[in-house]
Parts: C-alpha cells; sequence; structure tokens
C-alpha cells in the first residue's frame, strides 16, 4: 500500500518534538539510507540521545517515514520536507 505525501510528512512530523541535534542526525540518517536502515539506526541515535522504550521507536519510525518519502517521492520532495522539519520548534 502507497502512502499519500500528506500521510508520510504526518508520520514524520514527530521528529519537531526532538531536540535539534537528534532532529539533525535522523534527518541525515534518511538522507542516505534505505527506510529499513533508516529504521535501524534512528533507534541507536534516539537511544543514544536518551530517548528510551516507545519514544525511541517512534523516533525511528518518523525517520524510516522521512526514507519512505524520498524513495517514492524523489530528493525534491524529501528536501521540501526536511526544510519544513528543520524549521519547527522544538516542544
Amino acid at each position: 500500500m502507497k502512502r499519500t505525501l500528506f500521510e508520510l510528512q504526518l508520520r514524520a512530523g514527530i521528529l519537531s518534538s526532538v531536540s535539534e541535534e537528534l532532529r539533525e542526525q535522523c534527518l541525515s540518517i534518511a538522507r542516505d539510507k534505505s527506510p529499513s536502515a533508516s529504521f535501524d539506526l534512528a533507534t541507536i541515535a534516539a537511544t543514544q540521545h536518551g530517548v528510551r522504550g516507545m519514544d525511541a521507536i517512534a523516533v525511528a519510525k518518523a525517520t524510516r517515514w522521512l526514507a519512505v518519502i524520498r524513495r517514492d517521492h524523489g530528493e525534491a520532495t524529501f528536501n521540501e520536507a526536511v526544510a519544513r522539519l528543520a524549521n519547527m520548534p522544538t516542544t
């Protein structure tokens, strides 16, 4: 099932609630890795930043959805999604 761009962006939006340092690391992971590898690496990154349990899984899933945006919708759309996330304030 192919998800809409809007749905993917909503799912990736959780990254707006993490620290800027972790967000940048996740954006970098999604830029270079496959969706599956992005999930694995983002789980590790979140844990290294002190995020635990289901919150770490949520960060990993959001990173995976960004990688899916890149894979399914192209680099330009991915870059737009990243710019939007990078400019969101942390909560």
